[in-house]
C-alpha cells in the first residue's frame, strides 16, 4: 500500500502538463487510485470462528444469532455451539443473542484461532407464573398478528439452505446451497432462484427407487420454507383449532423487560392424530415473536395411522418446526428456520422405507424491497436434490453458513467415500 502512495505521488510531481489538456489522464489516475484503495479496503476482512458454551453448565449453545454491527449479515451457532462470520473489517464488533441469555459483544482478535465465549443465563425476577388458558390464546393471537404486520414488506432474502436424508436409519443424502427468497409482500410467498448447490447421495442398486420416493414424501418443500417461517402457517392453523390449550406465562428480567412463553398442547382426552405440542416465545411489549418450537405431541404419536394415497400407504411419525426471530434495529427479521419429518411410505414390492428427512435455512443477509427474479431462474422443485451439483466455489466455506457438527461431518464424509 506504502508503495502505491509513492508511485502516485511520484506521477503527481512529474506532470508538467497543462491541466486541461490531460483531464483525462488524470481521471485514469483517480480511477486508478480509487479501484486500489478500494480493493485494498475489502481486503481488510476478518473472520472469526468459535464456540458459545453456558458460562453455568459450560455445554454448548445452539441456535445463537451472530450479527455484525451496522451490518444485515449474520449467521446462527449449530448444535455444537459453533459458528463462523467474515467481518467487513477488523474492528467490526459481534453480537451474540439469544431469547434466554443476555447478549454479549466481541471484537476480533487475529491471534485466535478460535474463540471461546460464555454467555451468562437470563436472570428472572419472577418464578415462572401461570395466568389461566384464556389468557394465553389471546396473547399469542396478539403475538401473531403484532408479528406479521411487522413483517409484512418486500425482501431479498439471501439464505444457506440444507436438506439431509435418513432412510431406515441409514443416512443416504445430503444437499446444500446458497438460495435467494424474493418475498412478496403481505402474502409471505416468494419466488426462488438458486445461486449455487451441491448434492451427495449413497449410491447402491436402491438409489434409483429411493430417490424417487424422497421427492414424493420429501415434507420440506423448499418453495414454502420461508412461507410458513414468514408467515406464521402453523401457529394460524393451532389457533384455529379447537383442541389445544394454550398456557401463558411472564419471566421478568433485572432490567425490567420481559417475555411471554405460550405453550402449547392438545387438551385432555383429545385422542386425535398429528396433534402438536411446544412452545412460542415473543417479547412481551412489542408482542413480536422471538422464537417458536412445536412438534408432534409424544403422547398423541400412538393415533397417527396407516394412510392410503392412491397405490401407495404412508404414515406420518413425526413432524417438527423450529424458527428464530430478531430485531435488527428498527427492522424484525427472520433468522433460521427447520423443519423435520419422519414418514413410513410402502408403495408396491420396491419400497417399504421409513424417511427421516430434515431441512434447515440460514438468512445470511437481506434488503427491503420491491425485487423480481426473472421467469427462467425461477427454481419451481420442492427439493433442493434436484438442483444437482452446480457451484463455482467453495461456498460452503466461504460464506457465513450455519457449520456442520463434527457428526453431520462424518456423515458427509462417508458419502463422499
Amino acid at each position: 500500500m506504502l508503495s502505491f502512495f509513492y508511485l502516485y505521488n511520484f506521477f503527481l510531481k512529474r506532470i508538467t502538463f497543462d491541466f486541461s489538456q490531460n483531464l483525462h489522464f488524470m481521471k485514469k489516475i483517480t480511477a486508478l487510485y480509487v479501484f486500489i484503495f478500494t480493493a485494498f479496503s475489502f481486503a481488510q476482512t476478518t473472520t472469526v470462528t468459535g464456540i458459545i458454551k453456558d458460562k453455568e453448565t459450560k455445554l454448548p449453545v445452539e441456535s445463537v444469532s451472530i450479527s455484525i454491527e451496522n451490518s444485515s449479515v449474520g449467521t446462527i451457532s449449530n448444535d455444537e455451539g459453533k459458528f463462523r462470520v467474515t467481518l467487513p473489517n477488523p474492528n467490526a464488533k459481534v453480537f451474540l443473542s439469544h431469547v434466554y441469555y443476555n447478549t454479549v459483544s466481541i471484537s476480533a482478535n487475529s491471534n485466535e484461532e478460535e474463540v471461546e465465549i460464555f454467555l451468562e443465563p437470563q436472570t428472572f425476577e419472577l418464578d415462572e407464573v401461570i395466568v389461566n388458558k384464556t389468557p394465553g390464546k389471546v396473547l399469542l393471537a396478539e403475538a401473531l398478528k403484532a408479528s406479521k404486520s411487522k413483517l409484512e414488506k418486500a425482501l431479498l432474502l439471501n439464505t444457506y439452505y440444507r436438506e439431509f436424508v435418513n432412510v431406515d436409519g441409514k443416512f443416504t443424502s445430503f444437499a446444500d446451497g446458497l438460495v435467494d427468497y424474493y418475498v412478496k409482500r403481505k402474502s409471505g410467498a416468494s419466488d426462488l432462484q438458486v445461486k449455487q448447490s451441491r448434492v451427495f447421495d449413497l449410491k447402491d442398486e436402491n438409489a434409483d427407487e429411493r430417490q424417487k420416493a424422497i421427492q414424493s414424501v420429501n415434507l420440506n418443500n423448499i418453495q414454502d420454507a420461508i412461507e410458513h417461517g414468514y408467515n406464521f402457517k402453523g401457529v394460524a392453523n393451532i389457533l384455529k383449532n379447537e383442541e389445544y390449550d394454550f398456557y401463558a406465562e411472564t419471566k421478568k428480567t433485572a432490567d425490567g423487560s420481559s417475555i411471554d412463553i405460550v405453550t402449547i398442547e392438545p387438551k385432555e382426552g383429545v385422542e386425535e392424530e398429528m396433534m402438536f405440542k411446544g412452545t412460542v416465545v415473543f417479547d412481551s411489549k412489542s408482542k413480536l415473536i422471538l422464537d417458536i418450537d412445536l412438534a408432534f405431541s409424544p403422547e398423541h404419536k400412538k393415533y397417527n395411522q396407516l394412510k392410503n394415497i392412491l397405490i401407495a400407504k404412508i404414515k406420518f411419525n413425526d413432524f417438527a418446526r423450529k424458527a428464530k426471530y430478531k430485531m435488527d434495529g428498527d427492522n424484525y427479521v427472520l433468522v433460521y428456520y427447520q423443519s423435520k419429518a419422519n414418514v413410513y411410505l410402502k408403495f408396491g414390492n420396491k419400497i417399504n422405507n421409513t424417511f427421516d428427512s430434515t431441512c434447515d435455512l440460514t438468512v445470511l443477509n437481506y434488503k427491503e424491497g420491491e425485487f423480481k427474479v426473472e421467469k427462467d431462474q425461477k427454481y419451481k422443485s420442492r427439493s433442493l436434490f434436484e438442483n444437482g451439483n452446480k457451484f463455482t466455489e467453495e461456498f460452503w466455506k466461504k460464506y457465513d453458513v450455519i457449520l456442520l457438527s463434527d457428526k453431520e461431518e462424518q456423515l458427509l464424509k462417508s458419502l463422499q467415500q
